[in-house]
């Protein structure tokens, strides 16, 4: 069967690579960019059976060193999973942060489904992340927890727009944020005004007193928008009741 190579450009760059045969499923590489030591990637595919995928399938290992960490939270029991590379060159589950009661699952039969939120620590600032795996084509929910902090992703390989898909009428309620880590190590925070998402920015600016001296002052401006890119994650924190959001 022949294969073909499509780039589609889109905040991180992503290589699909597609059967001819239009009923056959699309298998697919995404390249997220990831030059600092922590971030909260993404799963945007399924296991190429089509059911959710694994973690060891998820991250292509050649973009992984001895030493980084994958954490994955586990919400039925409220615990984290750390899976570790070893120098192997292969995941292996290494700490259950909060119980060491439960069973770690390994990172081979560990699922991971789409719209998930894993975050990354890399032993030290440097590459990129491959994640590979099947383009799911069926929808799927997400649930924004109450009263406090969720790790989501975003599932699709495009960005995704918060005035487009967090409105008033899906849930979002006024004082919600969501906080996405930046590439240089910092983060972009958005808030919901019960309008609209957005966040404020500091200028400076010059201003003239009634004795003509001039002055530099900090004035805050309201920047409408904000969106998450392919391939990574965010933190939501509500500040009401839990609501849905459908990709």
């Amino acid at each position: 069967m022949k294969l073909r190579l499509m780039i589609c450009a889109a905040a991180a760059s992503t290589a699909l690579f597609a059967t001819e045969d239009a009923n056959s499923p699309t298998y697919a590489v995404m390249n997220v960019t990831n030059a600092y030591t922590d971030t909260v990637i993404a799963v945007p595919w399924v296991g190429l059976n089509g059911s959710d995928i694994t973690i060891s399938n998820l991250v292509n290992t050649t973009t992984l060193l001895e030493g980084d960490k994958l954490y994955m939270y586990d919400g039925a029991h409220d615990n984290w999973y750390a899976y570790t590379m070893n120098a192997a060159g292969n995941l292996v589950g290494d700490t259950t942060v909060s119980s060491e009661s439960i069973t770690k699952p390994d990172a081979a039969e560990q699922t991971v489904a789409r719209g998930t939120g894993l975050i990354l620590q890399r032993a030290s600032a440097g590459r990129n992340v491959l994640l590979c795996g099947r383009v799911g084509t069926g929808e799927i929910n997400t649930t924004i927890g109450a009263n406090g902090m969720t790790l989501f992703a975003n599932p699709t390989v495009l960005p995704v727009y918060l005035n487009d898909k967090f409105t008033s009428s899906a849930g979002a309620a006024v004082g919600d944020t969501i906080t996405m880590p930046l590439n240089n190590g910092g983060s972009d925070q958005y808030t919901f005004n019960g309008t609209e998402w957005g966040k404020d920015t500091w200028e400076t600016k010059e201003r003239e007193l009634p004795n003509g001296q001039k002055i530099s002052v900090q004035e805050k401006t309201w920047t409408s928008g904000g969106s998450i890119p392919p391939g990574t994650g965010a933190w939501y924190e509500r500040k009401g009741a839990s609501y849905s959001v459908n990709w």
